[in-house]
Protein backbone atom coordinates (compact mmCIF):
# COMPACT_ATOMS: atom_id res chain seq x y z
CA UNK A 1 0.00 0.00 0.00
CA UNK A 2 2.93 2.76 0.84
CA UNK A 3 4.79 2.10 -2.84
CA UNK A 4 1.19 2.93 -4.41
CA UNK A 5 0.83 5.74 -2.38
CA UNK A 6 4.73 7.18 -3.35
CA UNK A 7 3.40 6.03 -6.53
CA UNK A 8 0.63 8.61 -6.83
CA UNK A 9 2.57 10.99 -5.01
CA UNK A 10 5.22 11.20 -7.49
CA UNK A 11 2.57 11.38 -10.58
CA UNK A 12 1.86 15.10 -9.32
CA UNK A 13 5.48 15.69 -9.49
CA UNK A 14 7.89 17.03 -12.36
CA UNK A 15 11.02 17.65 -13.11
CA UNK A 16 11.88 21.06 -14.78
CA UNK A 17 15.10 21.65 -16.07
CA UNK A 18 16.22 24.73 -17.65
CA UNK A 19 19.62 26.11 -19.35
CA UNK A 20 21.05 29.47 -20.77
CA UNK A 21 24.54 29.50 -22.39
CA UNK A 22 26.12 32.93 -24.02
CA UNK A 23 29.21 32.32 -26.25
CA UNK A 24 31.69 35.72 -26.33
CA UNK A 25 33.72 36.16 -29.22
CA UNK A 26 37.10 37.59 -27.91
CA UNK A 27 39.21 38.01 -30.87
CA UNK A 28 42.21 35.87 -32.38
CA UNK A 29 39.78 33.47 -32.76
CA UNK A 30 38.82 32.89 -29.25
CA UNK A 31 35.80 32.67 -27.40
CA UNK A 32 34.32 32.28 -24.17
CA UNK A 33 31.48 29.89 -22.85
CA UNK A 34 29.30 31.06 -20.28
CA UNK A 35 27.02 28.58 -18.81
CA UNK A 36 24.34 27.88 -16.34
CA UNK A 37 21.73 25.11 -15.64
CA UNK A 38 19.16 24.38 -13.00
CA UNK A 39 16.97 22.04 -12.53
CA UNK A 40 13.69 21.38 -9.65
CA UNK A 41 11.16 18.74 -9.11
CA UNK A 42 7.88 20.63 -8.80
CA UNK A 43 3.89 20.08 -8.79
CA UNK A 44 2.59 20.00 -12.41
CA UNK A 45 0.37 22.78 -12.05
CA UNK A 46 3.66 24.85 -11.20
CA UNK A 47 6.18 23.58 -13.21
CA UNK A 48 5.75 26.67 -16.36
CA UNK A 49 5.93 29.24 -13.47
CA UNK A 50 9.11 27.81 -12.15
CA UNK A 51 10.23 27.05 -15.63
CA UNK A 52 10.51 30.56 -16.10
CA UNK A 53 12.05 31.50 -12.85
CA UNK A 54 14.46 29.24 -13.37
CA UNK A 55 15.12 30.33 -16.89
CA UNK A 56 15.36 34.13 -15.91
CA UNK A 57 18.15 33.08 -12.54
CA UNK A 58 19.98 31.09 -14.90
CA UNK A 59 20.27 33.79 -17.91
CA UNK A 60 20.84 36.53 -14.70
CA UNK A 61 23.78 34.51 -13.53
CA UNK A 62 25.24 33.93 -16.79
CA UNK A 63 24.74 37.93 -18.42
CA UNK A 64 26.29 38.52 -14.68
CA UNK A 65 29.45 36.38 -15.23
CA UNK A 66 29.75 37.92 -19.02
CA UNK A 67 29.48 41.66 -17.82
CA UNK A 68 32.08 40.58 -15.21
CA UNK A 69 34.74 39.27 -17.71
CA UNK A 70 34.29 42.20 -19.75
CA UNK A 71 34.91 44.77 -16.97
CA UNK A 72 37.51 42.29 -16.05
CA UNK A 73 39.16 42.65 -19.55
CA UNK A 74 38.63 46.19 -19.79
CA UNK A 75 40.12 47.10 -16.54
CA UNK A 76 43.58 44.72 -17.76
CA UNK A 77 43.34 46.98 -21.04
CA UNK A 78 43.46 50.23 -19.26
CA UNK A 79 46.57 49.31 -17.05
CA UNK A 80 48.23 48.90 -20.28
CA UNK A 81 47.57 51.65 -21.75
CA UNK A 82 48.64 53.64 -18.59
CA UNK A 83 52.08 51.51 -18.57
CA UNK A 84 52.49 51.81 -22.30
CA UNK A 85 51.66 55.80 -21.67
CA UNK A 86 53.86 56.31 -18.99
CA UNK A 87 56.78 54.84 -21.25
CA UNK A 88 55.94 57.17 -23.51
CA UNK A 89 55.86 60.27 -21.44
CA UNK A 90 59.11 59.08 -19.79
CA UNK A 91 61.18 58.73 -22.88
CA UNK A 92 63.14 61.87 -23.80
CA UNK A 93 63.53 62.98 -27.52
CA UNK A 94 67.06 63.66 -28.68
CA UNK A 95 67.92 66.39 -31.03
CA UNK A 96 70.18 65.03 -34.06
Amino acid sequence: MNKEIIKEFRKKFVEVARSFSFKLNVGNFESRDFFCSQKAEVKEEQAEEISEKLYQFCKNGVMKSVNAYLKEIEEKKAEVKEKVLEGVTETKIQPF
